[in-house]
């Protein structure tokens, strides 16, 4: 950690690099404390307790401010390229990691399902103009990850090719031209 960021600033990045990596329940605060090299104490003191803490992390975390505005096809581009553009070093915190690690949590799985419902998926809710569109956008999103990630889908080109961004591209046009069944 920098010796420019305060003791504050310190513990919020080991602790949003520590909770989104690896999941709310699965980290200890004593560990999030030595990776900021400050007293366990100053927990308490600036954010009150764990969940005080995990929720500062969420703090513009689904901020959207940089993605297109207007349309489908711009936020499509905008998606492709901060796929394939983003660290895949597990350690480096993600809204995707955010998600898959800690939405199911019992302890805080409603904040994140809360703060992703009012920033991003309402974002795309308005971008794309329809609910049930914007929900399966998300729902290629997240399964890409997945697919990515986790189970390592051979049949998938790999993240860094230009087979990759086209079958990528190729989801989530599909999830914008869904229609419902007649």
């Amino acid at each position: 950690m920098s010796a420019d960021l305060t003791s504050k600033e310190r513990l919020q990045r080991a602790a949003k690099a520590a909770f989104w990596a690896r999941g709310y329940s699965n980290v200890a605060l004593r560990e999030i404390a030595r990776t900021a090299g400050a007293d366990v104490a100053l927990i308490k003191r600036y954010f009150g307790d764990k969940l005080g803490l995990f929720s500062a992390t969420l703090e513009g975390a689904f901020d959207t401010s940089a993605l297109p505005q207007t349309n489908g096809a711009d936020l499509i581009e905008a998606v492709v390229h901060l796929f394939s553009t983003a660290s895949r070093d597990p350690n480096d915190p993600s809204i995707i990691r955010l998600i898959l690690m800690n939405a199911h949590d019992d302890d805080v799985g409603e904040l994140v399902r809360a703060a992703h419902k009012a920033q991003m998926q309402s974002y795309l809710e308005r971008v794309i103009g329809d609910p049930t569109r914007a929900a399966l956008f998300m729902a290629v999103i997240l399964g890409a990850s997945v697919a990515e990630k986790s189970l390592r889908l051979g049949a998938m080109a790999p993240l860094g090719r230009p087979d990759y961004a086209a079958e990528l591209r190729y989801m989530l046009q599909s999830a914008l031209s869904y229609g419902p069944p007649r």
